[in-house]
């Protein structure tokens, strides 16, 4: 059997793996010895007969002792076995040698017991020599999802050695003799080659069968669209489930650090089927050439020398590529004109229908990648540069369209995203593009047909994104905190003035008592509610309560209590110092307030003097960048499944926004507000861009000024994009 592909791709320690060797091997190893203890018996009663008289009692006594004991016996051998299976979880592979050595490091042993070790090494190396391959490809893969180690026949838990142990372990606790311990041994070892060989076998297929099925890609849950817009309804199966999740044809592709053989056709399909079918269907003009018109097919060889030295041009021919706007068309034309150029005549030349298929596919993939994202002209090309190294692969390598960790395939995706809403305003976007442009640069010059290119540019590339990236996510929660305490700030604001004008409705209050409510209490209590965040907190409770106090005994001179007028001293002369008065003042202040309620001073008597109230913070101007439409939603009108859609929108989901000039910018939902309900989106640069209700945004759909804006995934959107284009699926 060939070495299973997965197991460079698997991470280095795999809990789950480890846990189904072990359930698919221990107990039925178990199972294996219990059988051959079993069979034992009738290989012991024919060495019985055969046996000198002296021997015969101990091989009889042997049958008796294995059937009376052999719960004993299965129990001790798993028991080693399981011993042996923990230390290698544990990081520490139990040694064989040292096992056997363990208490006998100064000790002689028997003759008659170093033959029973002997014969349990024979048995050892009797599975070991008919299994060798089988257990050497075990000893990779087990080391291998253990955690990188490094397991040889001394120290593999499951490995003929330690059976061996297990063995000698088993019979080493029973009453039986040497010489009959050293037949059990001998009687047993045939049938346990034969049956531990099996388990060896079946446990490599069934790793070989986990790697096959890793290696198929797994479908998505298509998003949901915007009830009300065309996209919407549809519900059917992404392009992975359609076509690639049962696809073979990219099992038996180029590793991604060994170089992509162009000489020769490889032999494995590039798409699958229906696809081809499909894009055949959508050529326009039909096909490239029929069979029979007598043109011969270009080879692979021809092909790949075509597009390299187009790779060669500058932007690797992109602006020509792009000139009809249609760049299946120009890619096509663009390597049959190079192809000219090495002397081979396109009059006399066609591309096979598979190879036109695959360039097709990747044309449009590029294609539908740079209308999704907001790009500028100006990278239009720089990106556009990477379509013929990318469609060399795509030639060779069929994983590009089945492994989401394809370099080629990581690498579009980082740079369509730096690039997608990038409009080069300040020096860290500046920076950015200049990176993308090196990269995919170096990437047209240097690409050779060998993957290591894709793979280091991706890895440099990749690292200086992911600090760009930390610095945008800094920049969204900024901007959420901001937008958090303004929403606080304006809540608090609303319900000082909205318990202010509860209050002094319809009343006419002292001067005194009307300056204090009207300046010091409303301040105190936007403080609080401020502080506490909630209407109903024990500050904002209090603060209410004073004031309730204070309205009550001004309008009821009756039921004045001067025991209770001096109880709230102590608060107002705090709200007045919160109000910027000294203690001092503040204390003077508080005296004609209460000597007003209790009658003792003149009703008209005026408010003390207050210090000036420090400006407050300015609201943030949401009208001058906001793609928001002026009339109110109630005005426009808005769909009220569009709404109900907004407000179960989780955190993160992108959106195309379209102001009134036309512009599209994407905004992702950072932040939802749980005071207004209302969505915060930030731009790509982490800055607030939009505050919006789901009434806004439902109002925006209907204006046809708000859309989804693509997946995170650049490749996988563009993908499921052409395949849309491509046409529905057949009615089941």
């Amino acid at each position: 059997m060939q070495t299973p592909p997965f197991v460079d791709e698997l991470p280095s320690r795999n809990p789950d793996l480890l846990n189904q060797v072990r359930e698919g091997m221990l107990l039925p190893l178990s199972d294996a010895f219990a059988a051959e203890l079993d069979a034992a018996g009738a290989g012991l009663f024919q060495l019985a007969d055969t046996a000198a008289p002296a021997l015969q009692k101990e091989y009889l006594d042997a049958v008796q002792e294995l059937k009376r004991d052999r719960e004993s016996l299965v129990a001790r051998f798993r028991a080693h076995l399981a011993r042996a299976w923990q230390a290698l979880e544990a990081g520490r592979p139990l040694s064989v040698e040292r096992t056997l050595a363990r208490g006998n490091d100064l000790t002689l042993v028997a003759e008659a017991e170093l033959e029973v070790r002997l014969a349990v090494r024979n048995l050892a190396g009797a599975i070991q020599q008919a299994w060798r391959p089988e257990l050497m490809r075990l000893d990779r893969y087990l080391g291998f999802i253990a955690g990188g180690m490094r397991l040889d026949s001394d120290s593999n838990p499951i490995g003929p050695e330690h059976l061996g142990v297990a063995f000698y372990a088993a019979l080493s606790g029973t009453r039986l003799a040497p010489r009959a311990q050293l037949a059990t041994v001998r009687v047993c070892e045939p049938g346990m080659v034969e049956r531990v060989g099996r388990l060896y076998a079946s446990l490599e297929t069934q790793l070989l069968a986990i790697a096959r099925a890793s290696e198929l890609p797994t479908g998505r849950a298509r998003r949901r669209g915007i009830p009300g817009q065309a996209r919407s309804a549809r519900a059917e199966a992404d392009w992975i489930s359609r076509f690639f999740s049962h696809w073979q044809g990219g099992q038996r592709a180029p590793e991604a650090g060994h170089a992509i053989d162009v000489h020769a056709r490889a032999g494995h399909e590039l798409l699958p089927a229906e696809l081809h079918r499909l894009l055949q269907g959508a050529r326009a003009g039909g096909d490239p050439g029929a069979a029979g018109d007598g043109r011969r097919v270009l080879s692979p060889r021809e092909m790949a020398s075509a597009l390299s030295l187009l790779q060669t041009t500058p932007h690797a021919g992109f602006e020509e590529i792009d000139r009809g706007g249609d760049l299946r068309a120009g890619l096509r034309g663009q390597l049959l004109a190079h192809g000219a150029m090495l002397g081979i005549d396109p009059a006399s030349v066609r591309m096979d229908a598979a190879d036109a298929d695959t360039l097709d596919l990747v044309a449009m993939l590029f294609q539908a990648m740079l209308q999704e994202s907001q790009v500028r002209a100006d990278l239009r090309p720089v990106l556009g540069q990477l379509l013929v190294p990318v469609a060399k692969v795509a030639l060779q390598d069929p994983r590009l369209f089945v492994r989401d960790s394809h370099p080629a395939r990581r690498l579009l995706n980082l740079l369509a995203d730096a690039c997608d809403g990038n409009p080069g305003e300040t020096a860290a976007e500046l920076a950015l593009l200049a990176q993308v442009q090196a990269v995919a640069g170096r990437v047209a010059r240097d690409f050779d047909e060998h993957l290591g290119v894709f793979l280091q540019a991706e890895s440099e590339f990749g690292a200086y994104f992911e600090q760009y990236r930390r610095r945008v996510e800094i920049a969204e929660r900024r901007a959420a905190e901001l937008q958090r305490a303004e929403e606080r700030r304006v809540a608090a604001r609303t319900l000082a003035a909205g318990a202010l004008e509860a209050r002094m409705q319809g009343q006419a209050l002292p001067p005194v008592l009307e300056g204090f409510l009207r300046r010091p209490w409303v301040q105190h209590l936007e403080r609080v509610a401020l502080r506490e965040g909630a209407a109903d907190g024990p500050a904002t409770t209090a603060a209410l309560a004073a004031a309730d106090g204070l309205l009550r005994a001004c309008a009821e001179p009756a039921a004045r209590d001067d025991a209770w007028l001096e109880r709230p001293r102590p608060v107002l002369q705090r709200i007045y110092t919160e109000a910027g008065l000294a203690p001092d003042s503040a204390d003077a202040a508080t005296a004609p307030l209460l000597d007003g309620l209790r009658g003792l001073r003149a009703a008209d008597l005026p408010a003390p003097e207050l210090p000036p109230t420090p400006p407050a913070p300015a609201p943030v101007d949401e009208a001058a960048d906001s793609p928001l439409p002026d009339e109110p939603p109630e005005q426009v009108g808005f769909d009220m499944e569009t709404a109900e859609y907004f407000q179960s929108l989780p955190l993160g989901t992108w959106l195309d926004f379209v102001d009134r000039f036309g512009q599209v910018q994407a905004g992702k939902l950072a932040w939802v507000s749980p005071i207004s309900g209302r969505r915060m989106f930030v731009n790509r640069r982490g800055a607030r861009f939009c505050v919006a209700s789901p009434e806004q945004l439902a109002t925006m759909v209907r204006l046809g000024r708000l859309r989804l804006h693509r997946d995170e995934d650049a490749f996988y959107s563009a993908m499921q994009s052409v395949v849309d284009s491509l046409g529905t699926p057949a009615a089941a």
